[in-house]
């Protein structure tokens, strides 16, 4: 076959990458000058600082054989960052509370939550375990049976302040989510897929961090003569048509026998004008959280700050989801930001230079003695489609979309039909890949 790939983030170079050693001829159509997506790196002031996704779970090993596979999982180039995702929430504006990995049952013994709401919220866990336990880790709907509620308005019941300065802070640091963004479906299911599959270790490349994964997949993929990998070409429309399929883009028309479209999931509808009423109303559905991230050079020695301070929207922390500090070792400190999702759309119109300012200032009114600190250096990675959301009833709707079965020439991948993850992602592409080559 000769298949034709929309999108180069890692379900797209997924894809890409089973298809060719299946031994099939391969397009792979990115609209940037580079592939990754929102898996990407840029060396700045000697760091290599992340655009996206910043780590993998060890538990996702499907990630670890890829690595293998080209050469780039040695020992002496693995980063573990495990500890560097331990967190501190800063209560009230004055206090920092410690906060290891995130899980359930360590929260509800922690010392900062309530005898009251811990007693609560300890009864809660047996039920929720046994969803855990018995979930699937490649198969979101196996959680189904609790998608009828968003997870923080169900622990809200139990325990506010679990959810005010645990879960709300939590999925605003890594996902950007406000507090109706995702179910307890979901949030359920993420945890089944941890244990189920194994080791819990969190780890990166010491060169290019998270993006040297999808960096070393596109040289791969543009050193294959099997594969055409075009670069800055924007898809326009997608149309199936006899026996192959038409791609429009920005540079001519491009033909082949089947699609896989790796696009974001918000995006798919916009370029498959004769898509069926319901396979689109699923993709209009499908939203996404921004997660922009700022990245500072500051002046001065990290000093008595904190690696990580998580800023709780119950505060007033609305838009800025947490602040990171690392001792460069020269006098000088590599701070970033993170911004939820509200934020992001609520500067949506702003310029780069805007947001920068307005991210500063969140800064210093978390940290008021960097009011004086001089920033040598900053840039923002803007995301504004970052992590898709997951509110209740988000699970119905995919299992709607599932029981319409296979397209005859176009199968999907993207983080929309399982988790956030590069692993789940990347996951999500190599199965697309499967089920075309059943088809074929």
């Amino acid at each position: 076959m000769r298949v034709i790939v929309v999108g180069g983030g890692i379900a797209g170079l997924g894809a890409a990458f089973r298809l060719r050693e299946a031994g099939h001829a391969v397009v792979l159509l990115e609209k940037d000058t580079e592939v990754g997506g929102r898996c990407r790196s840029v060396l700045w002031n000697g760091v290599w600082a992340v655009t996206g996704a910043f780590a993998f779970l060890g538990s996702e090993t499907n990630l670890t054989e890829q690595a293998k596979k080209l050469g780039i999982h040695q020992p002496d180039q693995l980063a573990d960052l495990t500890a560097a995702h331990q967190w501190n929430v800063w209560v009230k504006r004055k206090q920092a509370v410690h906060f290891g990995s995130f899980d359930l049952l360590g929260a509800a013994r922690h010392p900062f939550i309530p005898f009251g709401e811990k007693a609560r919220l300890l009864a809660t866990i047996p039920a929720l375990a046994r969803q855990v336990i018995a979930g699937d880790p490649r198969d979101i709907t196996s959680a189904a049976a609790f998608d009828d509620v968003n997870a923080c308005a169900y622990f809200r019941r139990y325990s506010p302040t679990f959810v005010d300065y645990f879960l709300e802070p939590c999925m605003g640091m890594f996902c950007g989510y406000g507090e109706d963004d995702f179910s307890l479906a979901w949030t359920v299911w993420s945890s089944s897929g941890r244990l189920s599959w194994g080791a819990k270790n969190i780890w990166s490349f010491k060169e290019r961090g998270a993006g040297r994964l999808t960096w070393a997949l596109g040289e791969h993929l543009r050193q294959d003569p099997g594969c055409d990998l075009r670069l800055g070409q924007a898809v326009r429309s997608v149309h199936p048509q006899g026996q192959g399929v038409r791609i429009e883009t920005d540079a001519g028309t491009v033909t082949g026998d089947a699609v896989v479209m790796a696009v974001p999931g918000n995006h798919v509808a916009g370029l498959m004008p004769e898509l069926d009423d319901a396979r689109r109303a699923f993709f209009d559905s499908v939203d996404y959280a921004g997660h922009h991230i700022v990245y500072y050079l500051l002046d001065r020695p990290k000093g008595e700050l904190l690696d990580t301070y998580v800023l709780p929207a119950a505060d007033g922390f609305k838009r800025t989801g947490n602040l990171r500090f690392t001792d460069m070792g020269n006098g000088k400190t590599f701070a970033h930001s993170q911004w939820k999702d509200w934020g992001c759309r609520r500067h949506a119109g702003a310029s780069d230079a805007e947001l920068l300012d307005i991210a500063w200032r969140d800064v210093v009114d978390v940290l008021p003695e960097l009011a004086t600190t001089r920033v040598l250096d900053s840039f923002i990675s803007r995301q504004p489609d970052a992590i898709c959301k997951r509110p209740k009833g988000y699970i119905a709707g995919l299992q709607r979309f599932q029981a319409l079965g296979q397209l005859e020439r176009v199968v999907f991948c993207g983080d929309y039909l399982s988790n956030s993850t590069v692993g789940q992602s990347h996951w999500s592409g190599m199965q697309a890949a499967e089920q075309l080559m059943e088809l074929a």
